[in-house]
């Protein structure tokens, strides 16, 4: 008997090190994701930036960015439709070069209404980009199991946008906003002609066109698996109050904890460098562990931004902004995940569309409610309050039992899911 326990574990070793490594599609991928998630991190810090120090106001802010964010939300259906029934790699090649001759529009742009049309645009644009990658991961994972080939993307993704701040502020302190937002157009045009050699196509398959439920179908689809919408519905909670973050870190950072420019770009650094790590460690867990590590990551997330609220100084802020983000990253991959794993592949860009509008449409939300948050709260009282409610998704969390639930594949064209819990 301990022969065979001693060869069984000589060949689980053996096998570990015959793992299946990334193909030549899903490492490309991972590279355009760190380029592409750069350049946005770079963009976001730039425009906001520029449009806080034109106005001095938070509601101009707060403008903007919903700007971007609206018609990630409202598009959703159509944008996933597109995803599933047209080749994915043109669409999304197409939307990226929407998105940098807006950039390169943008960077002439001064007034507060040309501004706020063209970053419109930009999020048009990005309804599509925003959820494709993700839809796109079945099809460019090959022999790699769905949660690693999420994690190395959404790891490349979090990466990227954890060098972008800092990237920001160093081209605009040699260049300004102008420069910085004509990089960016070009890492867009960069994105386009990469995705182009991805070999994706389009999900959908020509008989199911009329039978698959049109824009509703996933919608349905997380109707009827009601472990799913379950776990999206806390993880929207959630990210409405993670939203509020958004606007009265950028006045934590300068007002409160006098860190400045630098100290912003740090904090956000922090997070994002906390969330690449976070989806490294997703990636490494074990199929029946990838549930419970979502409710843990949700209390993670919840500790470390109640923890950055009232830090006394700026450095044990982005300490703690740094372990919220690690949260953020293990809930993100983890929740993707299953959403891959559970619905039918072939309506992915339609499932995976409503719920990057569910959790951008929470987000939009937060940041709209931002500036009347600070005024009734505080700076640290608003940011507390949205680490205490992520500590409250997971409360919720664990009295709906989502820590059960389970990854299945539902076949091919299969509208209805095979739910678990």
């Amino acid at each position: 008997m301990f022969e065979t326990i001693t060869t069984d574990r000589f060949t689980d070793r053996a096998l570990e090190r015959r793992a299946p490594k990334a193909g030549a599609p899903l490492r490309l991928a991972t590279v355009l994701q760190v380029v592409a998630a750069a350049g946005g991190g770079l963009a976001y810090v730039a425009l906001s930036l520029r449009v806080y120090q034109q106005t001095h106001s938070t509601l101009a802010v707060t403008m903007v960015l919903l700007a971007g964010g609206a018609p990630v939300v409202l598009l959703a259906p159509v944008s996933g439709l597109l995803l599933d029934r047209l080749p994915m790699g043109r669409l999304l090649a197409a939307a990226s070069l929407v998105v940098a001759a807006a950039l390169a529009v943008l960077a002439f742009a001064h007034s507060l209404t040309d501004t706020i049309l063209l970053v419109l645009c930009f999020g048009v644009a990005d309804s599509v980009l925003q959820p494709g990658i993700t839809a796109a991961i079945p099809q460019l994972a090959g022999d790699v199991t769905i949660v690693r080939a999420t994690s190395r993307l959404s790891g490349a993704a979090m990466g990227g946008t954890a060098v972008g701040p800092l990237l920001a502020a160093a081209v605009t302190s040699l260049g300004g906003v102008k420069s910085a937002l004509l990089l960016d157009a070009g890492i867009s045009v960069v994105f386009a002609l990469g995705v182009l050699f991805l070999g994706l196509h389009r999900n959908q398959h020509a008989g199911l066109d009329a039978a698959d439920g049109g824009m509703r179908a996933g919608l349905r689809y997380l109707r009827d698996d009601r472990s799913m919408g379950l776990l999206i519905m806390v993880i929207t909670v959630m990210a409405a109050f993670l939203g509020m973050t958004l606007v009265s870190e950028l006045f934590l950072a300068e007002k409160v904890l006098h860190g400045g420019t630098t100290g912003y770009a740090l904090l956000v650094t922090a997070w994002t460098g906390g969330m690449t790590l976070g989806t490294v460690i997703a990636g490494r867990l074990a199929p029946r562990a990838v549930a419970p590590a979502i409710v843990g990551g949700l209390a993670l997330l919840g500790l470390g931004v109640a923890a950055g609220a009232l830090a006394p100084t700026m450095w044990l802020a982005i300490v703690a902004y740094g372990i919220g983000g690690i949260g953020d990253g293990v809930q993100m991959v983890g929740a993707r995940t299953l959403l891959l794993e559970r619905s039918p592949a072939s309506i992915a860009g339609r499932a995976t569309a409503v719920f990057t509008g569910c959790v951008f449409g929470a987000i939009s939300l937060g940041t709209a409610v931002s500036a009347p948050a600070v005024s009734l709260l505080g700076i640290r009282g608003a940011v507390l309050t949205a680490g205490l409610a992520s500590i409250g998704a997971c409360g919720l969390a664990l009295l709906f039992g989502l820590y059960r639930m389970r990854g299945h594949a539902a076949p091919d064209g299969a509208v209805a899911p095979r739910t678990a819990a």
